[in-house]
């Protein structure tokens, strides 16, 4: 027994640095590896910490008598900081964040305020007794504990085994593939607590001796071996209870043979009894679910369905994913319901919107268009009736005047009412498209157009995607802005770019003044104009998912002309045209 005292006692002596340099080259390595990851922040806190515990610890040991002791309440409260630093490192890697709660915050400064304050003033019945100077195998300080440090030992332990609960339930909740690592983490965490345990039992050698430093020698190992082999900060698990339990979306589980095996508390609201059916057939739980959704269907399909939920039809969208079980051998199915009823209800809306936008535009339609006809039958009487009373010439004259001034005004009233449908009807955002070139498109507008001497070239053709028709509205308003502000022989020239397409004419230009105003309701420059006309390309454009912009002439360092460009717009180039586009 004499003979291996000094084996013993070298044993004593090593150990401590070697847990010291374990300390510092772990933390050496996640801090240049795996700084940026949940937790290993507080993780290199952790074990800097603990190589700082050990390190005072090894000079405790070689000390004199008169210098351990302060050297040992100093190791006391390194050891201490290393338990409160874990558990902060265990909430933030787990996501429960449970050190954050005012109780545990609570707990940390009661004991590390009350160690240092026994510490300091050692006072008589509440800090320690009985002290004795203990010199085999090695030299240490033994004491009993009273009750202050008594209370501050309980606390530790409170918060260090509380942080074991965390971590344990943590462990059962995440995804196979993190529970080697964090089986490791745990398991060396515990070994710390085991050899306290049995250190206070007396079973070691140094019988009176706090072994804590010595028990971070496996903990390192594991950690090492967790980080090392299995990767452990770097797979950061995804917990069941952190994720799939906090959604707010019904979340069901089925295995290989479609029985219900888990599901979270919002699913409850659809299936109030779901938890009546676990083990049960899907088709049994979920009847109407599981007449939609396909259990032997494509990973990742979605559909839709209207389920009552909370006493009321709620609608959802469904998501069918699986995921491996443990071994990789089986696989889960999880179906995912996502609330989509606001989304519906509004689609629902704006339908609504468009109806009465339509049942507006119809009624306007008629209510105006029928008071002109009416108008229009008077001054056909009215005509007559000039012509059958025989006025006198001058008379006359200014009777038909009056008459075509009627006349004139009605067709412009019966013009307005065209394009405010057109607004109404057509502005809505187009549903279908094709592709389009833009020279044939062109030149069958420009056919709709009375344009006399006007003449219209294309100067490039690409393809558009777009609804023909509103590309053709488009057009034809603007070959009529162009031709009712500039000279009878205006050229009108369409081409290109490379996000779009522009119109161009050579007319007299829009004044930068105006430039601002050209696409505002009822903005027109001429006493037949709606002023409605560039409102409704500009409407036409936002339909397909496009922006028009004028440029003046001032913009193009030119003295005149006008120069309509859109971008935004889908499509490519043309390229089976076969001849050039020759002006009409």
């Amino acid at each position: 027994m004499a003979s291996s005292l000094p084996a013993v006692a070298l044993a004593y002596h090593v150990l401590p640095p070697v847990a010291t340099l374990l300390h510092a080259g772990l933390g050496y390595w996640v801090y240049r590896r795996h700084w940026a990851r949940a937790g290993a922040k507080w993780f290199v806190i952790t074990l800097a910490i603990g190589g700082v515990g050990t390190g005072v610890f090894s000079v405790q040991l070689l000390s004199p008598p008169a210098i351990m002791r302060p050297l040992g309440s100093l190791t006391g409260l390194l050891q201490i900081c290393s338990y409160v630093s874990f558990a902060v490192f265990a909430g933030r890697y787990t996501g429960t964040n449970f050190h954050r709660h005012w109780l545990a915050k609570a707990t940390v400064t009661t004991v590390l305020g009350g160690y240092v304050l026994l510490a300091l003033f050692e006072p008589s019945g509440l800090w320690v007794s009985n002290l004795r100077l203990v010199t085999e195998p090695i030299t240490y300080y033994a004491y009993d504990v009273e009750p202050g440090l008594g209370v501050i030992y309980l606390l530790v332990y409170t918060l260090t085994f509380y942080t074991y609960y965390e971590l344990f339930v943590y462990l059962l909740s995440t995804s196979a593939r993190s529970t080697r690592q964090l089986a490791l983490l745990i398991a060396g965490s515990l070994s710390i607590s085991l050899i306290v345990a049995l250190s206070q039992a007396g079973l070691f050698p140094a019988a009176e001796l706090n072994h804590a430093a010595y028990a971070t020698i496996p903990f390192n190992l594991f950690a090492t071996l967790a980080l090392f082999r299995f990767d452990l900060l770097s797979v950061q698990p995804v917990a069941r209870n952190a994720v799939v339990e906090n959604l707010r979306d019904p979340v069901v589980v089925l295995d290989d043979d479609g029985r219900i095996v888990d599901y979270n508390d919002a699913s409850t609201r659809v299936w109030p009894d779901i938890d009546c059916h676990v083990g049960d057939p899907f088709e049994t739980a979920c009847p109407t679910l599981a007449e939609t959704v396909d259990p032997t269907g494509d990973d990742g399909e979605t559909t839709r369905i209207t389920l009552p939920a909370d006493g009321r039809d709620r609608h959802f969208s469904i998501t069918v994913s699986r995921v491996a079980r443990r071994g990789g051998d089986d696989e889960w199915l999880s179906i995912l319901l996502r609330d989509v009823t606001a989304l519906e209800r509004s689609r629902w809306q704006l339908e609504r919107q468009n109806e009465r936008l339509d049942q507006v535009a119809s009624t306007v339609s008629h209510d105006l268009r029928s008071p002109i006809q009416v108008a229009d039958g008077y001054v056909e009487m009215l005509d007559d009736m000039v012509d059958a009373d025989g006025l006198d010439a001058a008379d006359t004259d200014e009777a038909r005047a009056c008459l075509r001034k009627t006349s004139d005004t009605h067709g412009r009233m019966e013009a307005i009412i065209e394009d405010v449908l057109t607004i109404a009807r057509e502005g809505k955002a187009v549903e279908a498209t094709e592709q389009v070139s833009l020279a044939a498109a062109a030149r069958d507008a420009w056919a709709n157009v009375d344009t006399g001497d006007a003449t219209l070239t294309v100067a490039e053709d690409r393809t558009l995607q777009a609804d023909r028709s509103k590309l053709l509205t488009i057009l034809e308003n603007l070959f009529r802005n162009a031709l009712d502000h500039g000279p009878a022989d205006v050229t009108v020239e369409v081409g290109a770019t490379d996000g779009g397409f522009y119109i161009e004419d050579d007319g007299p230009g829009i004044p930068d003044e105006h430039a601002d105003s050209v696409f505002e309701y009822g903005y027109t420059t001429i006493e037949k104009g709606t002023g409605l006309g560039l409102s409704i390309v500009e409407t036409m454009a936002e339909s397909h998912g496009w922006t028009v912009e004028l440029e003046t002439a001032a913009e193009r360092d030119e003295s005149t002309g006008t120069r309509f460009v859109f971008s935004d717009v889908g499509g490519g180039p043309v390229v089976d045209e076969q001849e050039p586009h020759a002006p009409t």
